[in-house]
C-alpha cells in the first residue's frame, strides 16, 4: 500500500500551526514538538528505504533463475536464492559453494571486464555442464558479481570413468602430433590433444568443457553428423577430408571410434586425424617426377643414373613396374623391404616375390589397376630380416610413359608402424577403462556394479528356466578391530588374500565372486541348490582358516575368520533378486550373532524366531 507523503506533511503542518498558536508562550513545549516532528520524518525515510531493500531481496528470492552474488575480491557467497537447490536437486549450500568456486575461478581471469555472458564450463563433482552470465554490482556496500546460472543438459556423466585415466590420456595426447579429441554424443569436448586445440588458437584447458559447435561452422557440424551416424551404431568410421585453417589447406585421414559404457552403450566418440598433406604432395611430386624421368629413361636408357638418383633420394620405399610386371626401377628403401639386392631386382618378375597363395589375387589386382586406372591402397605387416615387424600402407598407381604410350605401375610403401603403436595405446586405454568400470581395484574381483548386473541377469534367466540359484553373503569377522590394531595397509592385505582364496574355491565359470563393499564379499551361484551352496561355504571357511592370519583382537578366534549367510531361491514372478540378497543378509546376521566363524542358512520359520529372540536379548543387555 503506497503512502501519500504530501497529504501527510500538509496535515502535520496544519496541526503544528494550531499547536504553536496555542503555545506561543511555552518554549519548552515548542522544542518538544520539534523533536517529535523530526522523529516522525526520520521514521518515514527509514520505512521507505526498508521497503526498497525488501523489494530487491524479494525479486532475487522469488526468481526462477538460479542466482548467486559473489564477492569480487574473495569469491565468498553473499547471496544464493532457492532456485539453486530446486534446479540442481541438491543441498543449497553445498551446491552453491561448488558452483561459486568454479564461477569465481573463471571470473578472476576476467577482472578487467564488468560483465560476462554465456560462459560454459563442466563441473565434475556435480556431473553437470553449466552456462552462466555475470555483471558487477554494488551489494550491501561491497563490489560483487551477480551471476545467473543455467544448466545445459548433456550425457557427459556416462563417460565419467575416463576421469580415472585422465593423466594417462593427457600424457598420450601431449606426446602425439595427431589431431585427437573425445566428445560426448551431444558434442561436449571431454579431452583433446594440444594439436587439436591449437587449430582454433586455444589451449587444451580453454577447449575442454565447451561444445564442438563452438569451434565449427553449421555446415561442418552437419557433415560431421553424417559421418558419425555409423559410429553411433558401433562401427569405426574412416574417411579423408580437406580442412581449412587460415590460408592453409590440410588433407586429413580421420578415424572415429565409438566408446562404450558398462552396459555396452555408445556414450562418446574418439576422433583421430592424421595429416596426409605431405604424403599427398610427395606422391604428386613422385608421379610428376617419375613420369618425366620415365620419359627420359625411354629416350636415353633403362639404366639412366639420373632416374636412379631421384628414386634413391625419395624417403619412402618406391619401385616401378612395366605393364608386363617387370621391375624397371627401385630405391634402396624398397630393396630393403623386399629383401632383394638392387642389381637382382631390376628386370625381375613381380610374381617371384609373392607366395603362391597370393599370386592370383595380386595378378587380378594389378591387371584391374592397369585397366581402369584406380589407385589401390592396403595395409600389410612385413617381417624384415633382423628387425622388428613393421606395418606399411602399400599404394599402387598407374602411370603412362609419354614417350612410347606404355602403362606401368608405381608402388609406394608408407611406414605406418608409429601410427599403429598409437592406435594400440589408445585401444589399451579403452580396455583399461572397461576393466576399471567392472573390477574392484584392491582385490581384482568383480565390483559392486558388476555384482548387481550379474545378479539381475541370473535372476531373469532362472525365472524363465525355473531353476534354483543361491547366494553367499560373507563378512570378515571383527575386521574393524583388525584395522584399528594392525593398520589399514595390513587390513588391505587381508582382504586381498581372502579374495584370492575365495576365488580359488569357485570352479565353475558361471559363478561370480565379488567384493560387495568394505569387508563384505558375495558369491553368486547360478543353478545351485542349498546343498551345493553349503558345500562351497564349508570350503571357503576352511580355506580362510588355512591362511592362519593372526588376529589377537578377534572375538571369534585367534586368527582371521569369516561369517557366511546362505540363501537359496527359485525365482518367481512375485519375487525379486532383492529378496534373495535380503535373505542372505539375514542369514549372515544369524551367523555373526551365534558366535561368528560359521555359516547359517536362511529359512523363514527358523529365521523369524531367531531374530525375535536375538533382538530380545540385545534389549535386555
Amino acid at each position: 500500500m503506497d503512502i501519500n507523503y504530501q497529504s501527510v506533511m500538509t496535515s502535520l503542518l496544519n496541526w503544528w500551526q494550531n499547536i504553536t498558536e496555542l503555545s506561543t508562550n511555552a518554549p519548552m513545549a515548542m522544542t518538544l514538538w520539534l523533536v517529535i516532528v523530526s522523529l516522525l520524518l526520520s521514521l518515514l525515510v527509514i520505512l521507505k528505504l526498508l521497503r526498497k531493500l525488501t523489494t530487491s531481496q524479494s525479486l532475487l528470492t522469488l526468481s526462477a533463475t538460479p542466482t548467486l552474488v559473489l564477492d569480487v575480491k574473495k569469491g565468498s557467497v553473499l547471496y544464493s536464492n532457492t532456485a539453486m537447490s530446486v534446479i540442481f536437486d541438491l543441498d543449497n549450500s553445498h551446491t552453491s559453494s561448488i558452483i561459486a568456486q568454479c564461477c569465481f575461478e573463471r571470473l578472476s581471469r576476467q577482472v578487467a571486464q564488468t560483465s560476462v555472458t554465456n560462459d560454459v564450463f563442466h563441473i565434475k563433482q556435480l556431473q553437470k555442464t553449466l552456462r552462466f552470465s555475470a555483471v558487477q554490482i554494488d551489494y550491501q556496500r561491497r563490489r560483487a558479481w551477480l551471476c545467473h546460472i543455467d544448466h545445459v543438459g548433456t550425457n557427459s556423466s556416462a563417460i565419467s570413468p575416463w576421469d580415472m585415466d585422465e593423466q594417462i590420456i593427457n600424457n598420450l595426447f601431449a606426446s602425439n602430433s595427431a589431431f585427437i579429441h573425445i566428445k560426448t554424443l551431444d558434442g561436449l569436448i571431454l579431452n583433446c590433444s594440444p594439436s587439436w586445440s591449437a587449430q582454433f588458437d586455444q589451449s587444451v584447458e580453454q577447449v575442454n568443457g565447451h561444445f564442438e559447435h563452438d569451434f565449427y561452422s553449421v555446415s561442418k557440424i552437419e557433415q560431421i553428423k553424417c559421418y558419425e551416424q555409423s559410429v553411433l551404431l558401433g562401427e569405426i568410421q574412416e574417411y579423408e577430408e580437406w580442412s581449412t585453417a587460415g590460408d592453409n589447406n590440410t588433407l586429413l585421414q580421420t578415424i572415429k571410434y565409438p566408446l562404450y559404457n558398462e552396459k555396452n552403450q555408445v556414450v562418446a566418440i574418439l576422433t583421430v586425424s592424421n595429416d596426409l598433406t605431405e604424403v599427398m604432395d610427395l606422391n604428386e611430386r613422385l608421379l610428376s617426377e617419375n613420369g618425366e624421368h620415365l620419359r627420359i629413361e625411354a629416350e636415353l636408357s633403362r639404366n639412366n643414373s639420373l632416374l636412379n638418383s631421384v628414386i634413391n633420394a625419395t624417403p619412402d620405399p618406391v619401385a616401378f613396374m612395366n605393364g608386363n610386371g617387370k621391375y624397371v626401377g627401385a630405391n634402396a628403401g624398397y630393396c630393403e623391404v623386399v629383401g632383394i639386392e638392387h642389381s637382382q631386382l631390376i628386370g625381375m618378375d613381380r610374381q617371384a616375390l609373392v607366395s603362391n597363395d597370393k599370386k592370383s589375387w595380386l595378378l587380378a589386382q594389378e591387371h584391374q589397376l592397369l585397366v581402369d586406372g584406380k589407385s589401390v591402397r592396403y595395409e600389410k605387416l612385413l617381417h624384415l630380416a633382423d628387425k622388428e615387424p613393421r606395418w606399411y600402407e602399400i599404394c599402387k598407381q598407374r602411370y603412362v610413359n609419354n614417350t612410347n604410350g606404355e602403362s606401368g605401375i608405381l608402388i609406394i610403401y608408407r611406414d605406418l608402424t608409429e601410427r599403429k603403436h598409437i592406435e594400440r595405446e589408445l585401444e589399451l586405454v579403452i580396455e583399461k577403462y572397461d576393466e576399471l568400470s567392472s573390477t574392484d581395484a584392491l582385490t581384482k574381483l568383480a565390483n559392486r556394479r558388476t555384482f548387481d548386473n550379474k545378479l539381475q541377469h541370473y535372476w531373469s534367466t532362472h525365472q524363465r528356466e525355473v531353476k534354483p540359484m543361491s547366494l553367499l553373503f560373507c563378512d570378515v569377522d571383527c575386521f574393524k578391530l583388525y584395522n584399528d590394531n594392525y593398520g589399514h595397509p595390513m587390513g588391505d592385505m587381508v582382504l586381498t588374500k581372502i579374495a584370492q582364496v575365495m576365488n580359488e574355491q569357485v570352479q565353475r565359470g558361471a559363478d561370480l565372486v565379488a567384493r560387495y563393499g568394505g569387508e563384505e564379499f558375495a558369491v553368486i551361484l547360478p543353478n545351485t541348490d542349498e546343498e551345493g551352496a553349503i558345500r562351497l561355504a564349508n570350503q571357503i571357511l576352511a580355506a580362510v582358516q588355512n591362511l592362519a592370519i593372526a588376529h589377537a583382537y578377534s572375538k571369534a578366534a585367534k586368527h582371521v575368520t569369516l561369517s557366511i549367510g546362505i540363501a537359496t531361491m527359485c525365482p518367481e514372478e512375485q519375487s525379486s533378486e532383492a529378496q534373495l540378497l535380503e535373505n542372505s543378509d539375514k542369514a549372515l546376521y544369524l551367523a555373526k550373532n551365534n558366535g561368528r566363524n560359521q555359516y547359517r542358512v536362511y529359512r523363514d520359520e527358523v529365521h523369524e524366531s531367531s531374530v525375535i529372540e536375538l533382538n530380545f536379548d540385545l534389549l535386555k543387555s
